[in-house]
């Protein structure tokens, strides 16, 4: 059991680390300071998962970097193309896009961002897992009440979180999918739109999503939008005022 609450702990720590190194970026890009992430809570699982995947399958290639950079280039590109992949099949969107970037892949990956995550698979590696979050697990596991108050509160904090996330996500995909019918729809269908535009405040509920993942993109006939773009033209073809 220690082990599966050593690698938990991993997981959260290195989450949380990943929600810090999101929101920074995308302050310094955006200027603003915003919340990030598919949870409610601190946590960007995506970086959880991938420093479990990191510290799994190269501790072996620890002496040889030369190796676990391109190792950890291909582990991250990887990981990150299946999760954009399934997300946006599952909740109709996608968290990142980066089709306007150099050398992207479907614009679920790209070279930017691949080399970045390389570095901090480096960072994690050589410098966090051996000097920091490994010997701060080490500790806490050693204290029996700590280690299993810490773990109760957080695994069940992040269970209910997850599921609350989903749930809501689950919702919002079906509001998108809704509206993405009504983008050609014919005149028969004008009083139906605007019923359901009104009724379910899609236009209030979509805004604030956005504003919390503004990279947000849809697919619609072949082209990706924003989730204001798209409801903005709905609601202009139904004749509701913006």
């Amino acid at each position: 059991m220690d082990i599966f609450i050593t690698y938990f702990f991993y997981f959260i720590i290195y989450s949380f680390l990943g929600y810090i190194c999101e929101v920074v970026y995308v302050a310094i890009i955006t200027k603003h300071i915003g919340d990030r992430g598919f949870l409610f809570g601190p946590l960007v699982p995506i970086y959880g998962f991938g420093a479990l995947l990191i510290l799994v399958s190269l501790n072996w290639a620890y002496n040889y970097w030369y190796l676990v950079l391109p190792l950890g280039f291909l582990i991250t590109s990887s990981l990150e193309y299946i999760v954009s992949f399934f997300m946006e099949l599952m909740f109709k969107k996608r968290w990142w896009d980066y089709s306007d970037k150099f050398l992207n892949i479907n614009g679920r990956v790209c070279l930017r961002n691949s080399l970045m995550f390389t570095a901090l698979v480096a960072l994690v590696i050589y410098v966090l897992q051996p000097y920091v979050v490994g010997n701060l697990v080490s500790k806490i596991i050693e204290i029996t009440a700590l280690k299993w108050s810490l773990f109760i509160v957080i695994f069940v904090l992040f269970i209910v979180d997850t599921i609350i996330s989903t749930t809501k996500h689950v919702k919002m995909a079906t509001i998108i999918s809704k509206l993405s019918q009504f983008k050609d729809f014919t005149l028969d269908e004008l009083d139906k739109a605007k019923e359901y535009i009104k009724n379910t405040k899609a236009y209030e509920k979509l805004a604030k999503l956005n504003t919390r993942y503004p990279s947000f993109r849809i697919k619609i006939n072949g082209a990706r939008v924003t989730i204001t773009e798209l409801v903005s033209k709905v609601k202009e073809k139904v004749g509701l005022k913006k």
